[in-house]
């Protein structure tokens, strides 16, 4: 006789749940170990000590060290990482503060060390403005210097300057110069004044003897003072208002 079972027991069974294991793939793992690495690289030149800037060589400045160094010192303090460290902006504030260098120079040297070079302007004459009283060197660029300069040749020019303005070009600079040291020589006369009257081409050259010579600084310095010098005896002592001396071949004074 077949039994019958009432509410039958139902099991299931479930397989068992291993636990789960973190796994990488090997293209996971090296982008890890590059950014690792890539971490470690950026801190190392630009964090660690090895690339702070310890030791500052300036070259050129004279009496004027300790003022470039005070510079070089405060944007240390700032950024003193080698490669974190603007030359540029250091070089700009140089040439601004003092312009009696005509070159400004950073070198870096790695791992921690700069080399500032500089170079100074050397005067050739003076600029009297307005006033007040500029250097020019020989491409006829304004500054300033602390310092004697000793007897060089003053022109006046009035108009409103301010340092590193091109002033005069440098052939005009050269014509005043030679005609400085040549002009007593030459003419046994003594220079009380040289005035730009309006263009740099033409200068008006005030002697001892109250009269004046007008320059073309366009030609040539020599042939023009030697034609004053052939000029002289026929002036003798009158009472003139000026020798032009701008065409070679002739020579006029009223």
């Amino acid at each position: 006789m077949r039994q019958i079972y009432k509410n039958p027991k139902v099991y299931t069974f479930r397989p068992k749940k291993e636990p789960e294991h973190f796994e990488m793939s090997a293209k996971g793992i090296w982008i890890l170990v590059i950014l690792l690495l890539l971490t470690g690289l950026v801190y190392f030149f630009l964090f660690s000590s090895y690339f702070k800037i310890e030791n500052v060589y300036i070259v050129g400045a004279e009496e004027l060290e300790p003022q470039v160094s005070e510079i070089i010192q405060k944007r240390l303090t700032q950024k003193s990482n080698i490669f974190l460290f603007s030359d540029g902006a250091a070089k700009a504030e140089i040439a601004d503060n003092f312009s009696i260098f005509n070159k400004v120079e950073i070198e870096k040297g790695f791992p921690d060390a700069l080399k500032v070079e500089l170079v100074k302007r050397e005067p050739v004459i003076i600029c009297s403005s307005l006033g007040d009283q500029f250097l020019i060197d020989a491409d006829g660029i304004a500054f300033k210097a602390e310092e004697e300069v000793g007897n060089l040749p003053t022109v006046e020019k009035n108009i409103d300057l301010k340092v590193t303005d091109k002033v005069f070009s440098s052939e005009f600079v050269s014509f005043v110069k030679e005609l400085w040291e040549n002009f007593p020589a030459k003419t046994h006369l003594k220079i009380e004044k040289i005035l730009v009257p309006e263009t740099d081409f033409v200068i008006d050259v005030y002697t001892d003897r109250s009269w004046r010579a007008i320059f073309d600084t366009t030609k040539n310095c020599t042939k023009q003072l030697d034609n004053l010098a052939l000029i002289l005896p026929e002036i003798g002592d009158q009472k003139i208002e000026y020798v032009d001396l701008r065409l070679e071949e002739k020579i006029y004074y009223k």
